[in-house]
């Protein structure tokens, strides 16, 4: 448009000229600033990662030198950016070492005062944190946020859990102690917590170290954090950063994250990534998104604090191949069967990598007392996460107090046994033929207590056998061997259990026939025998430091334990592989197709209860009508509470890890359910669970005594009672005698020289 100049001595057209020279030299300027900028744009350097651009010495390698100087040399580098921010994290972690250095050495920097407020006696927290993930710390144990568990094979030092990567919002980092001073860490014996610029200690009481002074909690720090306890644990929480820290003052440490911080954490919690492999979580400051290879040993250093003492890895290669594992595995076993612990371990793949964590733990300890009671605890607290049960501390450590557990512990880590603890060698006097030594068992089945079955495939169930006999196990086609067994009810209508009182053996190849009944009875080829006994190809004898009668068919790779009583074991060698029928079992692996008859047919029996009356003899005359279900018969509180009294007693402890007895308090409490005898029906299965518990561990236990379980002993040669034998073994003389001083023999009463 027209721009009017209002002045004196110019006109309209002067104003006209001036306007298009103004507009001229606008454009021109315009054109020269973007001559300029695209210019500008041309000379700059891109800031691609290629390596030809990265200056020489500014390579982001480990040990690269963050001060200024190498920073302003690196600044034409195209990983210039990379630099700045890995040197950023660096200067806050330093920062924040240092400050944690001197909190647990005592010297604490002033502060800004912060605001620290008491809570109400007995405050609950309302936090609604929802938990993504979680890291569990216990022993040398740790669980990361991704369930993968590795163990700390480095020294006592202080170490970073986990820290998020701008090191701001989390970084919980924990101190580790040896026992004994020791060169491992063993036992986490505090823990400092870092939230947005607030920073606590939890020791080893209920207390709170905030700024080096204590406070008890519950209390909330600086607005942005709440600590409380309750009879069993500590927590911190901080909601608005969307985590929660449980901490067990015994040295037991649970973090709890939402989502928030998924793949944005490092530390020996890993990395949150959904990773739970080694290569996915071993991480470091300068690999903050993992490092492939990295050892577990390695990883456990990387975040330690400097100048911790730390193994080298062949001297910790050394030290675990020099650990007694028969020895270690018992005790951790031990530590299984604390009070409360067996419904813990119901899942054997949990209880296996209870096992395994264990073993690495105490072989790496050299207090095994304060190990095991560490294991204890860890497994209390997964417990309480998994199925909201808490077990008290100080259970825990009575009953690792006990004298039948102390007894067989280590003094220290050089006094620990190399000599394997196992069962008796077979150089002995119970009449083992020297081919037994050669005997490898590829398969074991069990029968025991009332109608209880532990096929070759290790699938137990219940047979609701009645008063008559079955094959236990046979050969398919009636080959090489049979064992039967004959059942007998405890009353004539079978409504009540069934239990074992005979078992045939039947070497088919060579026509040869064993039968074993209660006590030492012994019957081959018809003929009652003294024990031991061998013939071409079958040995029979009598372990008395067992009181369990063997035999052992060399030709035909069979050998029958049975314990007099109501128990008997099968095992065979390999060639039977797929190649067996009966109530044990097909021996092949899968313990999907246990359920078998003698001739294949397309129609199987539905249950194993009746495939088991499929296989009863024909001779058998029992009249099924009269049969009570044993499903009807329900359990009492009492029946268990018995059960599971003497089948947790502190003399399985070493049985629990191999052989748990939860399982075993179900099958003791339905056949006191069916029994007239009680204590009868619970001591044959506490007698199997120990048999079977000390096949497991290779090792005998003396678990029977007087007043429980006592063995009657009136079944094996009468206890060398020469008149009367009362059970469980009390000898007594007829009329006209009177007891000898061994307790044994009887002598006339003669009143003359009284």
């Amino acid at each position: 448009g027209q721009i009017y100049i209002i002045s004196s001595g110019i006109n309209a057209e002067y104003g006209g000229f001036c306007l298009l020279f103004c507009k001229m030299r606008l454009l021109a300027l315009t054109l020269l600033l973007f001559v300029c900028v695209f210019a500008g744009k041309k000379r700059r350097k891109p800031r691609n990662e290629a390596a030809d651009d990265i200056l020489p010495g500014c390579e982001l390698t480990d040990g690269f030198d963050c001060e200024k100087q190498n920073l302003k040399r690196c600044k034409g580098s195209s990983n210039i950016k990379a630099l700045r921010k890995y040197c950023f994290i660096m200067r806050g972690h330093d920062t924040l070492m240092e400050e944690l250095q001197d909190i647990f050495d005592g010297e604490v920097k002033s502060r800004k005062t912060r605001m620290i407020e008491a809570l109400e006696t007995g405050y609950v927290s309302q936090a609604t944190v929802k938990e993504a993930a979680s890291c569990s710390i216990g022993g040398g144990t740790i669980m990361t946020f991704d369930n993968y568990t590795h163990t700390l094979t480095a020294g006592p030092c202080t170490y970073a859990l986990t820290l998020d990567r701008s090191i701001s919002n989390l970084v919980v980092y924990g101190v580790f102690e040896s026992y004994k001073g020791g060169k491992y860490a063993n036992r986490l014996k505090e823990v400092a917590i870092y939230v947005d610029k607030t920073s606590l200690v939890l020791g080893e009481d209920f207390d709170i170290n905030y700024q080096g002074i204590g406070y008890g909690a519950p209390a909330r720090i600086n607005q942005n954090m709440v600590v409380w306890r309750d009879d069993h644990y500590v927590y911190a929480e901080a909601e608005a950063h969307g985590a929660i820290l449980r901490w067990d003052p015994a040295g037991q440490l649970k973090i709890s994250v939402d989502e928030r911080f998924s793949g944005d954490v490092m530390g020996l919690c890993g990395m949150f990534n959904g990773d739970s492999t080694s290569d996915g979580e071993h991480n470091t400051l300068k690999h903050a998104h993992g490092k492939d290879g990295m050892s577990t040993h390695d990883f456990g250093k990387a975040w330690a604090l400097s100048g911790c003492y730390h193994e080298p890895s062949d001297r910790v290669a050394e030290r675990e191949r020099n650990c007694d594992e028969h020895l270690l595995a018992r005790l951790c076993s031990v530590t299984h069967a604390a009070p409360g612990l067996a419904e813990c371990l119901r899942d054997k793949e949990i209880g296996k990598r209870y096992q395994a964590e264990c073993l690495r733990n105490l072989c790496l300890c050299d207090e095994i007392d304060s190990c095991m009671y560490a294991e204890t605890l860890r497994i209390s607290n997964e417990c309480y996460d998994r199925i909201g049960k808490k077990i008290t501390n100080e259970n825990l450590r009575t009953y690792l107090d006990k004298e039948e557990i102390q007894y067989f512990l280590p003094r220290d880590h050089q006094e620990v046994p190399t000599e394997e603890i196992g069962p008796d060698n077979l150089e002995s006097n119970h009449g083992e033929p020297y081919a037994y030594q050669d005997f490898v068992a590829a398969a074991s089945c069990y029968a025991y207590g009332h109608s209880h079955i532990q096929t070759f495939d290790g699938v137990s169930y219940q047979t609701d056998a009645h008063g008559c006999s079955y094959p236990l196990a046979l050969r398919s086609g009636i080959q090489d061997f049979a064992v039967y067994g004959t059942f007998q009810a405890e009353q004539a209508t079978g409504e009540l259990a069934s239990h074992l009182t005979y078992v045939s053996f039947f070497d088919i190849k060579n026509k040869v026939r064993v039968q074993l009944g209660q006590g030492l009875e012994v019957n081959y080829e018809g003929r009652s025998v003294p024990l031991p006994y061998n013939r071409e190809f079958v040995s029979i004898w009598h372990n008395a430091l067992e009181n369990q009668i063997y035999i052992y068919d060399h030709d035909v790779g069979v050998e029958v334990r049975w314990d007099g009583e109501s128990s008997v074991r099968i095992r065979l060698d390999d060639r039977y592989h797929g190649k067996t029928k009966g109530l044990c079992g097909t021996f092949n692996n899968d313990p999907k197709d246990e359920i078998n008859l003698l001739k294949d047919t397309k129609l199987t029996p539905s249950t194993y209860q009746i495939m088991v009356q499929e296989w009863k003899l024909p001779s058998c005359g029992f009249n099924a009508n009269l049969y009570r279900d044993p499903a009807l018969c329900l359990p009492s509180m009492e029946d268990y509470t018995k059960c599971r009294q003497a089948l947790t007693d502190v003399k399985f402890s070493f049985c629990v890890t191999d052989l748990p007895a939860i399982h075993f308090i179900e099958r003791c409490e339905k056949d006191l359910c069916r029994c007239e005898d009680d204590e009868e029906c619970k001591c044959e299965i506490v007698s199997a669970y120990a048999q079977m518990c000390e096949d497991a561990i290779g090792s005998s236990l003396n678990w029977r005594s007087a007043d429980f379980c006592p063995r009657n002993m009136c079944l094996f040669d009468n206890n060398g009672c020469k008149h009367n034998c009362t059970p469980p073994g009390v000898c007594s003389c007829e009329p006209g005698f009177t007891l000898g001083a061994d307790g044994k023999s009887c002598l006339v009463e003669i009143d003359a020289f009284n």
